[in-house]
């Protein structure tokens, strides 16, 4: 069963912000922290190979929704066999997309860090696993975050 797309929509003549599956997402960003504290316990070769499937799902899963393997995961087996709830929020994703691309780089050079033998690659790692699981449990999303108090110091 093919995912319901972001749709947006017109309300009494205003723009309406776009409703997303907050279930998936909740669901990716938890398996995104477990799979990297999984490469961080496993350790050489299976961590090279973890934290940059993590970092590709995350950036190449922004531009092609197929590459989002935890989201297919969610939409095509959880949602339809009743195990995860599928729950439509409307939300502002823009920060949160470049989060996702921001962060899928960081891991994807994490990953080729740590393949060349760099183990401080794991503070970048551990950084943004904390961000994310942030994002997961409490909705806190850093940069969006980091962007309303920028824009609040522009303001003064």
């Amino acid at each position: 069963m093919p995912p319901r797309w972001p749709r947006i929509a017109l309300m009494a003549g205003t723009l309406s912000r776009e409703t997303f599956d907050v279930s998936a997402r909740k669901f990716h960003q938890a398996l995104c922290v477990a799979l990297l504290a999984l490469a961080y316990v496993l350790g050489p070769p299976a961590d090279v190979a973890l934290v940059g499937l993590v970092g590709a799902v995350l950036l190449v899963g922004r531009f092609w929704w197929p590459a989002d393997l935890f989201r297919q995961l969610a939409w095509r087996v959880l949602e339809p066999a009743g195990i995860l709830t599928r729950r439509e929020v409307a939300e502002d994703h823009s920060t949160r997309r470049v989060a996702r691309v921001l962060g899928g780089a960081a891991l994807l050079a994490a990953a080729l860090a740590l393949a060349a033998g760099q183990p401080a690659a794991w503070v970048v790692v551990a950084l943004l696993a904390v961000m994310i699981g942030l994002d997961a449990a409490f909705d806190f999303c850093a940069l969006c975050w980091a962007t309303y108090q920028l824009g609040r110091v522009r303001a003064r």
